[in-house]
């Protein structure tokens, strides 16, 4: 009798592990999709709205030039691995990049929007900023820094995941114009209406 109950506790035992461990995987883990690429319902939904910004985005006072053309910067094998080889469902299909140029004040903004695997969140993510004036002077507190070899730029840039996609946006413009932030944060609130209203 005794061995009979031993028995049962151990089997006991074998099904709420196993039962766990399921429960746990369906539970916390729905975003293991084979890490870093998506299902075929998200490429769908990802190549929708690209689809609507090729057609409808057209942010004041920029063209885009691109017009659906492929611009895209590898990345190395050590970062993708196996990815490199499936197309449609890595990072290569579920990124789009978009070039858009103001002739009014000379400033390139470059775009790329990614459709995030697994749960959505909403955050910020990074901004950062380079200005010629203050990094490249001999006449400040960076002047140790300073040689006539650097290119004559500003650059901003911005990144945010929002709605299930991932958006960064890098401003670049000559070093005499100075509204580069505000341009970049007038154009990130365009990017984030146009996707509030088509998502």
């Amino acid at each position: 009798m005794r061995k009979a109950k031993q028995m049962f506790l151990v089997a006991s035992y074998f099904v709420v592990f196993v039962l766990g461990g399921y429960a746990y995987h369906v539970m916390f883990q729905p975003e293991d999709k084979q890490s870093g690429y998506l299902s075929e319902s998200d490429r769908d939904k990802f190549v929708h709205v690209t689809k609507k910004i090729d057609e409808k985005f057209k942010p004041e006072g920029y063209e885009e030039l691109l017009q659906g053309d492929v611009n895209m910067l590898t990345t190395p094998d050590m970062i993708l691995g196996p990815q490199q080889q499936e197309l449609q469902t890595s990072i290569f299909g579920r990124q789009k990049n978009y070039i858009f140029k103001n002739k009014t004040n000379g400033t390139v903004i470059l775009m790329s929007i990614s459709k995030r695997v697994g749960a959505e969140q909403e955050q910020w993510q990074n901004s950062i900023y380079y200005s010629n004036a203050r990094y490249n002077s001999p006449d400040n507190d960076f002047k140790v820094y300073y040689a006539n070899v650097y290119p004559s730029i500003n650059a901003y840039q911005y990144s945010f995941e929002k709605y299930g996609y991932n958006v960064s946006c890098v401003l670049l413009s000559d070093s005499t114009y100075d509204k580069g932030a505000s341009d970049l944060a007038d154009f990130i609130t365009q990017v984030d209406e146009f996707l509030q209203g088509n998502v």
